[in-house]
This record gives structure tokens, C-alpha cells and sequence, in this order.
């Protein structure tokens, strides 16, 4: 087994077996190649880019109702939208458990910088089923797409929740999130990553997937922006596992990316 795969299948399996999500929160700023989840730090810079992001197409939160999904262990982002002029914001977390203390940080930070802005419309939900049909604006995701299990099964639902005339946000990082192997995850069988390597919630999905999840369940899905690493790509081009070996190389060594969505003309005719 070449060097670097060693390397790369030790410490995954001790970050499978031997680190809690709460330790590398805590631990994470020191760890080498460790990627601290923005949201614990900066969650104001988490909504600023949702809004830059938004405005390119001419959208502003101001006025709308918004669905994040994938909110982490505090509604931060939530709030700074609130204070960006949103009216109501709904943060979806299904899977991190809620950090009290940090989330009352993270409120006393925002109503001191804005007393005047009423955050009791930010709500909390585990799961989408008691959310009304076509109640959103506006969905909203940073980092999270990757992690989702089944994302036509969550598109669809997004869907079904999105009003007439809503458009989706989704800032999606393909990297492998823990090392300074980005793409070294694809080197393994599907058995091999689920049972001893996958830190619980990386699915290794690529961008040709959810485009393609996408237009299935309905959405006209337009790049706002699109990263690749070609060369660290092509420190593993030659030993892709059997899975890969016949996807497109260029999408394989997409790296992060920016999607916007609407529902297509004719799309989901039945549900909206």
C-alpha cells in the first residue's frame, strides 16, 4: 500500500473510532488539516455569503421567509438573516444536537448589535414533516449537501415546502473534510468506506449527483460558482476504486461549488 494511502487510512480510522463530533469542535483549530465548521466561529459570515450569493440573481433576504438546512448545533446564521431583514427563518437540523450555550452566544451577539430586530421568528425543527407546502422563500444551505444520505428524497421534500416563484441556495464543499487528502475517498469500495472509514456523514457524493438529483426532482439548477483541484486530483486519478473509475474526471476533482435552483416550468406539476 503506497505511503500516502497508509497515512490516510490510519488517521481516518481513528477519527472514525476514537473522536467524538464535540472533541473536534473543541479541538479542531489545533488538529493539521482539520476544517473547523464556520458556523461555530462566524455564523454573521455564513449569512453574508448566503446574501452576496443571492444578490448575484437579483434576491434579497429582506421581505422573505427562508429554510436553512443543515443549521448545526446553533440557529446563528438564523438570526443573522433575521437581522438582514428576513421575516421569518426556520433552521432545520435533524442529526447535531443543539448547543444551548453557544446558541445563546450567538442571540446575545446579534440582539446586541441589534436591539431593535425581534429574533423570536427564528424556529428550530429536526424534520420537514410538520412544515406547510409552499411556505418558503427561500432554502438556504452552506456545507451540507454532502452529508445528506439521500438528497432526492430531500429535494423533493425542498420541493414540496418551496412557494411558487422560491429559489434554493446550496454551497456545497466536495472536499474530504478532515485531511489534506481532498480526494483520497475515492479510492475505497463502498463497504470498505461505510464500515471503517466514513467519519458517520460523509456520502461522497459529486456535483454531476446532485445536478442530476436535482433535475429529477423537478429543479432548473444554474452554477453560480464551481472550484476544482486538478492536481491533487491527479495524485489519485489512477487508483480510483472501481465505483469511480468511469465517472467524468472533471466532475470527480470539483472541489466546491455554488447551486442555484428554481422549479423547473412543467416540473412538479402535481405538487405545486
Amino acid at each position: 500500500m503506497e505511503r500516502d494511502k497508509i497515512e490516510y487510512v490510519t488517521l481516518r480510522v481513528i477519527r472514525r473510532f476514537f473522536f467524538r463530533e464535540s472533541s473536534l469542535h473543541l479541538l479542531g483549530r489545533y488538529l493539521p488539516h482539520y476544517r473547523v465548521n464556520v458556523g461555530l466561529t462566524d455564523p454573521w459570515a455564513i449569512a453574508e455569503s448566503y446574501a452576496a450569493d443571492l444578490a448575484k440573481i437579483g434576491v434579497s433576504v429582506a421581505g422573505k421567509r427562508v429554510l436553512e438546512i443543515g443549521s448545526g448545533a446553533s440557529n446563528g446564521p438564523g438570526y443573522a438573516l433575521v437581522a438582514m431583514g428576513a421575516v421569518r427563518v426556520v433552521c432545520h437540523e435533524p442529526y447535531v444536537r443543539f448547543d444551548v450555550g453557544l446558541d445563546a452566544k450567538n442571540l446575545a451577539a446579534m440582539t446586541t448589535r441589534f436591539p431593535k430586530v425581534k429574533f423570536n421568528v427564528v424556529h428550530r425543527l429536526k424534520t420537514l414533516d410538520t412544515v406547510p407546502d409552499h411556505c418558503v422563500d427561500i432554502v438556504v444551505s452552506n456545507s451540507v449537501l454532502e452529508h445528506v444520505a439521500d438528497p432526492a428524497a430531500l429535494f423533493v421534500d425542498l420541493g414540496r415546502v418551496l412557494a411558487p416563484g422560491g429559489v434554493m441556495l446550496h454551497r456545497v464543499d466536495y472536499r474530504d473534510h478532515f485531511f489534506k487528502y481532498p480526494f483520497h475517498f475515492l479510492m475505497f469500495s463502498r463497504f470498505a468506506w461505510k464500515r471503517f472509514l466514513n467519519p458517520g456523514d460523509l456520502s461522497r457524493w459529486r456535483l454531476d449527483d446532485h445536478l442530476s438529483a436535482l433535475a429529477v426532482a423537478g429543479f432548473d439548477t444554474q452554477l453560480l460558482a464551481c472550484e476544482s483541484d486538478p492536481e491533487a486530483f491527479a495524485q489519485v486519478a489512477g487508483r480510483l476504486h472501481p465505483d469511480f473509475q468511469h465517472r467524468d474526471p472533471d466532475m470527480l476533482a470539483v472541489t466546491k461549488a455554488v447551486m442555484v435552483s428554481r422549479v423547473a416550468s412543467g416540473g412538479q406539476g402535481e405538487t405545486f
